[in-house]
């Protein structure tokens, strides 16, 4: 019996194994560069998986594989290579340098600097690669892209604002998003007010080395946006659209049943209701299965939804004057009725030489988006059963009165538990501006969960008003129009040092709407209603004055240092009015409301800045690198005895040498203080 019994694990593992041979293989190989030199820390990954693995120091991986399989291989300083997995069991890998990553050049705090010079923790994303993802907004496409960078929509609505953290929350109870900052004007906006399709590269700012120069402002990170500029030559067109659907998660969720649903899975093996009365039980089962005309709430609420985009540009110019303009325009119906969001945006980028040592440069940019926003809570919604049709039809009006008429039958026999002697129509029901009795209801009368019973006696769930009555009675909105205007003037003194001003104003204007009716609230109470109204402008008007320098001398030393001034007001206005007790069937104007109902708040405000900032930064042969910046602000949210404080980025100091395996720069060491002072 023993041999029996090991005779067949032998066999079934033998049977495994030989299942996981055909599913997959371990494969292994060595990476090395043009010289044949091994390079650690290659990327191996399969691609779209999240399966990989990096070669160790000298250029072994191991990963397993299985045919068809397409392998990833990547590294800072090489072009990626592509290969498919067929048979091989060994796979030696030969990368090709590309030096063009290196010398790639990145925008930070006004001004830029070569890729391989950075000092602080800075990253790019192509305008290529924001494009290709169809979202509505610009961070949505940037989920998952950046390192350091969170990115989360927290409300899943079309359109909404999403949390962005870089790094981590550097505010306790303030606002945590970063400073936008769209060719080189820091807007009031955010960055639903960019077309992704006229970014051409953004950069974050991650750190303290990066962000310092940006105040207090880059506490939070900064995000530096530059857009699309027209190139001398012939004129381009261009015109890109896209369309798109999307549904709900489609998958049986066992609770999510309709009432002829459950009457059936409650007759199954899997409920034991020996226990119940057998004439509740079969008053109760018989209602279930015979409700007539039911609606699941989930089906009614959720939908199809789709997205359509349209975005056209033209481009051109000459060697003295270029430009580009763009509009676009977005719509988008969500998954959930009420849903939607619509958007429209506008840009124009002009430049132009005014001479061989002066260029000038118009950049105008618009937007308006309205998002239609569900007016409830989703669990408020998604609690009513799946008892009854979303508005009565003669049948289910017929079947609920008789219900009731055998609610009553059940306790004329005797039985009295669970409430069974209680009338539908026997707990209070709103004060008559719907029919608060089932036997005066009407077809198209909505329907309200307490119609079919409820404790116990009927089925039923809770007295809350019925889904068609919230959404039929209630509303939510929010509309932003932004507008952004702004210039500069660039004199080159003399060769490397320039002196350019940037001047430019924006005004941002934020509506919302949100109403909530009387025949909302199950029992019609006055002081559930609301009508919230706010209408909120931000305006500011920028000026920045900055003279930069950059230089190589003998081709080893490359400095680079920019000063500047800046000053900027930015101007609040606006009212925002909360009101209760909304009357019935009376305009919804604050006009016809009780003074006393009504809190109306008014915002005039203005807040002045001024800064003064430096950066110097230097490298030597590409391996000794030396940075530093500071910026001294005045506000007058400061206090009297503080009204400058000074936000410095102490020395950084890199020290680089040739990695004989890579062929490129690599930091051996590094002193890095990075410490901002400020509020």
């Amino acid at each position: 019996m023993k041999f029996k019994t090991n005779l067949i694990l032998t066999v079934v593992l033998l049977f495994n194994i030989a299942l996981f041979a055909q599913d997959g293989r371990m494969l292994s190989g060595t990476v090395t560069d043009a010289a044949k030199v091994p390079v650690p820390g290659v990327n191996v990954i399969i691609a779209n998986t999240t399966t990989g693995t990096a070669t160790d120091f000298d250029g072994n991986y191991q990963i397993m594989v299985k045919n068809g399989d397409v392998l990833q291989f990547s590294s800072l300083g090489f072009v990626t290579q592509s290969i498919t997995i067929t048979n091989q069991e060994q796979l030696n890998i030969t990368l090709q340098e590309d030096a063009s990553q290196l010398d790639e050049v990145v925008v930070v705090g006004y001004g830029t600097v070569k890729k391989s010079h950075l000092t602080g923790a800075v990253a790019k994303v192509g305008g290529d690669e924001v494009a290709a993802v169809q979202v509505a907004r610009v961070d949505d496409a940037l989920a998952g892209k950046l390192s350091g960078v969170r990115i989360q929509n927290q409300s899943g609505e079309p359109g909404a604002d999403p949390k962005i953290q870089i790094r981590a929350a550097s505010s306790v109870s303030g606002d945590s998003g970063p400073l936008i900052v769209v060719d080189g004007y820091p807007i009031s906006g955010n960055l639903a007010t960019v077309n992704p399709n006229d970014i051409e590269s953004l950069e974050v700012l991650k750190d303290a080395a990066s962000a310092a120069i940006y105040g207090s402002l880059g506490a939070n990170g900064v995000i530096l946006v530059t857009t699309k500029k027209g190139k001398a030559g012939k004129v381009n067109f261009n015109y890109n659209s896209y369309a798109s659907t999307s549904s709900k998660y489609v998958k049986d969720i066992e609770m999510l049943k309709t009432a002829g649903e459950w009457a059936s899975e409650l007759q199954t093996s899997a409920y034991d209701l020996s226990e119940t009365d057998p004439g509740l039980l079969q008053y109760r089962l018989d209602a279930y299965a015979n409700a007539p005309d039911v609606v699941s709430v989930e089906d009614w609420l959720f939908k199809n939804g789709s997205t359509t985009n349209h975005d056209f540009s033209v481009s051109g110019g000459s060697e003295n004057i270029k430009a580009f303009a763009s509009l676009g325009y977005l719509k988008t119906d969500g998954i959930v009725k009420g849903q939607g969001y619509e958007r429209y945006n506008g840009r124009m980028n002009l430049d132009a030489n005014l001479s061989s040592k002066l260029k000038a440069g118009l950049s105008m940019n618009g937007y308006y988006g309205k998002q239609d926003i569900v007016p409830w809570e989703m669990r408020d919604l998604l609690r009513a059963y799946s008892i009854s049709p979303i508005y009565h039809t003669q049948a289910s009006i017929d079947f609920v009165q008789q219900l009731d008429r055998n609610r009553q039958a059940l306790f004329d026999s005797g039985f009295t538990g669970n409430n069974i002697g209680r009338s539908f129509d026997q707990d209070y029901r709103g004060i008559g501006l719907d029919p608060t009795s089932i036997y005066d209801l009407k077809p198209g009368d909505v329907v309200h969960d307490w119609q079919y019973g409820r404790n116990q006696n009927g089925i039923g769930g809770t007295g809350d008003a019925g889904v068609a009555a919230k959404f039929d009675n209630s509303r939510r909105w929010k509309k932003t129009y932004f507008g952004n205007v702004s210039s500069y003037l660039q004199y080159e003194i003399i060769d490397g040092l320039n002196l350019k001003t940037v001047f430019g104003a924006d005004l941002e204007d934020t509506q919302t709407y949100v109403y909530h009716g009387i025949l909302t609230d199950g029992q019609q109470r006055s002081n559930q209603t609301e009508l919230d109204i706010s209408n909120l402008k931000k305006s500011t008007v920028l000026s920045t004055t900055t003279l930069s320098y950059a230089k190589v001398l003998a081709d080893k030393h490359d400095i680079s240092a920019v000063a500047g001034m800046e000053f900027v007001n930015t101007y609040y206005k606006g009212i925002t009015s909360n009101g209760s007790n909304v009357p019935y069937a009376l305009p919804l104007n604050y006009d016809f409301f009780d003074p006393a109902d009504v809190i109306t708040n008014e915002v005039d405000e203005t807040q002045s800045r001024n800064g003064f900032f430096g950066r110097i930064a230097y490298a030597f042969d590409d391996r000794y690198l030396l940075s530093a910046s500071i910026r001294r602000d005045g506000d007058s949210r400061f206090g009297a005895n503080e009204k400058y404080a000074v936000f410095r980025h102490y020395p950084w100091v890199g020290i680089f040498t040739m990695n004989p395996f890579l062929e490129m720069p690599m930091r051996l060491a590094y002193l890095n203080l990075g410490l901002v002072r400020g509020l």
